[in-house]
């Protein structure tokens, strides 16, 4: 009797244990602790808020771009990589102002895995830009085009300038609306802890 009773208990205490086991696994890989990387992408400064955070990470829709000589280029071209994509335009005062940063960035963060692209929105397209870009002195940005705005509809871009930042999956983690001062060293280390591929 008291074998059976021991028996008995010990098979409750397995289980319980068991059960134990399984809620620490379920907790861990939760979505708020199922990943580290999101973590990352916290803001604690106060110069960073115009940088908006998603709650959870976002998979971005496969969108275009046309390049100078009529070719397109995906975003899904930039997967393994981290990706500051801004939408802009010439007419846009902030953007233009943004610019020669969003330039000085791209070739600095390209060795942390890191693409800066910029998508013009101009009616004009590549005229547009290529006069933009020589006047100004763009020496490291693609030129790219967004035609009828197909792509800033995809991605739910409402006004410019408007920056989306996407991890090396392919995911938006954060979102800037309006313009930011992006060739800081704050800007520069967050972008490398949040979205670096290394």
């Amino acid at each position: 009797m008291t074998k059976t009773r021991l028996s008995t208990i010990t098979k409750l205490s397995i289980a319980a244990t068991g059960a134990l086991a399984l809620a620490a696994v379920i907790f861990m890989i939760s979505p708020e602790h199922a990943s580290d990387d999101h973590a990352q992408c916290t803001i604690s400064s106060e110069t960073l808020q115009t940088i908006q955070v998603l709650d959870k990470p976002e998979p971005v829709e496969d969108v275009s771009f046309i390049l100078a000589d009529g070719t397109s280029k995906s975003i899904r071209d930039y997967l393994g990589r981290g990706v500051v994509l801004n939408f802009w335009a010439t007419w846009c005062a902030p953007c233009v102002r943004e610019m020669p940063e969003l330039d000085a960035i791209k070739a600095e963060l390209v060795h942390d895995g890191i693409d800066v692209i910029a998508v013009s929105m101009d009616r004009e397209g590549h005229s547009a830009i290529e006069k933009f870009y020589k006047d100004t002195n763009i020496l490291h940005l693609e030129a790219l085009h967004d035609p009828r705005s197909a792509a800033g509809r995809k991605l739910n871009i409402l006004g410019l300038p408007t920056t989306v930042i996407i991890n090396p999956k392919g995911e938006e983690v954060a979102r800037i609306s309006g313009i930011h001062h992006y060739d800081t060293q704050e800007t520069k280390d967050y972008l490398r802890r949040c979205i670096s591929n290394g």
